[in-house]
């Protein structure tokens, strides 16, 4: 949605309003449920909250001398990146019991899984504490405090000085500060921009290492409706998957060790399982990912125009290539279903984008949004100082960051996809850490051993041909490596497997086994490694280089340019873009119509599952257990009023990556289901709200305990639940 925020002065307003621009402020008179709030400004949204049906207090939400729903929702974080968090989840029971999406959870199953324990196929459960799997690489943090840290971040910065120079400082400024505030806290600091770089804020964690697995359904379950209904409505996809948080004797966080325990929660959710309504407040707590709200429209534009394009070009020939090698061995669909579901989860996000982008008319929108700036502008010379060849100094610079960002995104989602070649490119790096030999040799080998476990060289081999091809259709002569260009690109990864010993996991394994130092001449003659190494300088180089110079410049002007939204539109709230950290949204269960004569209804239910199964669809599977429950109405409590086993719902709250697994609140604070998408037709939310058709997909919680108690049979950990609102 495009918000149209008023400029402070009232002749120009009054001077200028049309009955066009009237209707669109007037159209703003409801709850537009834009925005991902921060929890320790939502003073500042309390009221509208309020308005809308909560019955909560701020303190209620976020307190940090008391408990509150802050410490029972986690981030989701891989261990060796502790602060950008791939999804969300909560804590619903005093013994540490964590719920998140099943796409969520994908990777540790996937790495639990074997052909003998096929856990991504028939799912998986804990029928006591001593059956839940252990030893994964990721880990979950609780925010513990967040506050304001502008002033000490920009510490003797300011106009004046070159962008390097200001950079470097804030840089400075940040470390000293995370260091001072983790060693008297024994907590993990860490300082984010908001606002574009104008505002800086601190976030406190307290980070648990040993997360296991303690059940999550078959793949039919959790990701029934796969690509076809990705990123759509009406969706029927339980995605949810458990875990639980283990600490040390003292309840502290702890590596994984046979001795932890399950962690004492300080706070947790209480469950609510009433039939839901049309209309209905939801709140939804989280750590998205990235948006973009505020870029100028030539920015829209080239997402709109370029970069979108390009990515849904080439994953879409990756998916068909990599789905149909899926199809016709078992053993590759294991080890390639978290993958292929990472590739395209982008690719038809990307196109929904798309559509929204041009359907919506927002790169229009931002001229006219922008034009209303440059009226404001002119109203003073101090403005006209300060901002008077701003955006024409951004659109110029704009043009250059276009060339450079697609040769950047064209190697990215080529060569860089090719896993034969990720092999020399990680290998490369080992090499190039300021570590010990011993070490270098101990990480490759294990690099090595992880990586052919979940790979197939068939399909790389066909994967990556066609990368190849795509790459050279499109990339600038310059960009081609050395060793590519000598290649006859119809048999080029041919060639790199027939010559490379890198794609045969023994040799590659022997190799580095060998000796402390491996034997640099025969690596570097290995046409696979080579032309990895070609690659990397030339990305890292001949296209980082250049990009990184230009992004600095628009770094800088997009900061300036917040500055002056920010000025100009002084008397609205605006919310600051996504970047990983603790945010809230709130808004209402609520339908849409994204076409003339379409309306969808926000609830699916267990028999649109059944309808589906019929078309004969390779998503659509169900498993027959599922069936038997729906042939018998065997919901137990956990059914609607009319008899029916509710799925998923919609509502109209502002979310976007790393919101997968969020949990969704009632009025009164009760986890009433697990955010995991959005519609495709809204999926543009990330550059531009719009509440017409901007809607998130929830799972409703009372499937989730359905499918725990009847299907899974797992009745111990339904008992371990805080339940309301049960209908029998």
């Amino acid at each position: 949605m495009v918000v149209l925020l008023f400029c402070r002065t009232k002749t120009f307003f009054m001077k200028r309003l049309t009955i066009t621009f009237l209707a669109a402020v007037l159209s703003l008179a409801g709850h537009c449920n834009e925005g991902m709030w921060l929890p320790f400004l939502l003073e500042n949204n309390i009221g509208e909250m309020r308005e809308m049906g909560l019955h909560l207090t701020a303190d209620d939400i976020y307190n940090i001398n008391q408990a509150c729903l802050k410490d029972a929702v986690v981030g989701f974080v891989d261990l060796d990146n502790p602060f950008s968090h791939f999804c969300s989840g909560s804590v619903i029971s005093a013994q540490g019991l964590v719920i998140t999406n099943h796409h969520c959870g994908l990777s540790v199953v996937q790495q639990h899984s074997s052909l003998q324990n096929d856990y991504i196929t028939n799912g998986f459960w804990a029928m006591s504490l001593a059956d839940e799997l252990g030893g994964n690489d990721i880990g979950v943090c609780f925010l513990r405090r967040m506050e304001d840290v502008t002033e000490t971040i920009l510490q003797g910065v300011s106009d004046t000085l070159s962008v390097k120079r200001r950079n470097d400082l804030i840089n400075s400024n940040i470390s000293q500060l995370e260091k001072k505030v983790s060693d008297s806290t024994g907590l993990k600091a860490h300082v984010d921009a908001f606002y574009c770089d104008n505002e800086y804020y601190l976030s406190v964690y307290e980070i648990f290492e040993d997360i296991r697995l303690v059940g999550t359904p078959p793949i039919e379950v959790g990701k029934f409706g796969g690509d076809t209904d990705n990123w759509a409505w009406p969706r029927h996809t339980g995605d949810f998957t458990l875990f639980r948080i283990y600490a040390d004797s003292q309840n502290q966080p702890a590596a994984y060790s046979d001795k932890n325990v399950p962690y004492r929660a300080s706070n947790y959710l209480k469950i609510n399982a009433k039939q839901k309504a049309e209309g209905d407040f939801v709140m939804l707590m989280g750590y998205p990912g990235t948006t973009n709200e505020y870029l100028p429209s030539f920015a829209v534009a080239a997402r709109q125009d370029v970069f979108d394009p390009l990515v849904v070009n080439v994953r879409g020939k990756s998916i068909n290539i990599i789905k149909e090698h899926m199809r016709a061995d078992q053993s590759v669909m294991i080890k390639y279903t978290s993958k292929v579901a990472s590739l395209a989860n982008a690719w038809k996000k990307y196109q929904g984008e798309r559509t929204g982008l041009i359907s919506k008319r927002v790169v229009e929108k931002k001229r006219g949004r922008e034009q209303l700036m440059n009226k404001w502008i002119a109203e003073t010379d101090e403005r006209k100082a300060q901002y008077g060849n701003l955006l024409d100094y951004y659109e110029a610079d704009y043009i250059e960051y276009v060339k450079q960002e697609k040769a950047r995104l064209l190697m990215s989602e080529t060569l860089y996809k090719s896993e034969m070649l990720a092999i020399g490119r990680k290998i490369r790096t080992i090499l190039n850490l300021n570590i010990s030999d011993s070490a270098k040799q101990s990480q490759i080998i294990d690099y090595l051993n992880d990586f052919f476990t979940d790979y197939d060289l068939a399909t790389d081999r066909t994967v990556t041909s066609m990368l190849i091809g795509e790459y050279l259709d499109n990339a600038l002569p310059e960009h081609i490596p050395p060793t590519l260009k000598k290649m006859n690109r119809a048999t080029a990864a041919d060639v790199l497997i027939s010559k490379s010993f890198l794609t045969d996991s023994a040799s590659a394994v022997a190799f580095f086994k060998k000796s402390l130092a491996p034997d640099t001449k025969k690596l570097m003659k290995d046409p696979l490694y080579k032309l990895a190494d070609e690659a990397a300088l030339i990305y890292n180089i001949t296209i980082g280089n250049p990009l990184g110079q230009i992004e600095r410049k628009i770094d800088n002007h997009q900061r300036l340019f917040m500055r002056l939204q920010r000025q100009c539109f002084a008397n609205s709230r605006i919310f600051p873009d996504a970047n990983s950290t603790f945010r809230i949204a709130y808004g209402q269960i609520g339908g849409y119509r994204p076409s003339d004569a379409v309306r969808y209804t926000p609830f699916s239910t267990l028999g649109g599952i059944m309808e589906k199964c019929d078309l004969d669809v390779y998503d659509y599977t169900v498993p027959d257990r599922l069936k038997q429950l729906y042939a018998d109405s065997d919901f137990g409590p956990y059914r609607n009023a009319d008899g029916s086993m509710p799925v998923c719902f919609l509502s109209t709250c502002h979310t976007t990556g790393g919101n997968s697994g969020s949990p969704m609140f009632d009025a009164d604070g009760n986890l009433i289901g697990l955010n995991f998408d959005r519609v495709w037709e809204g999926t543009m939310s990330d550059l531009q709200f719009d509440a017409d058709i901007c809607r998130n997909i929830g799972l409703d919680i009372r499937f989730v305990l359905f499918f725990i108690d009847k299907y899974a049979g797992a009745r111990h950990l339904i008992e371990e639940l805080d339940i309301v609102g049960l209908s029998e």
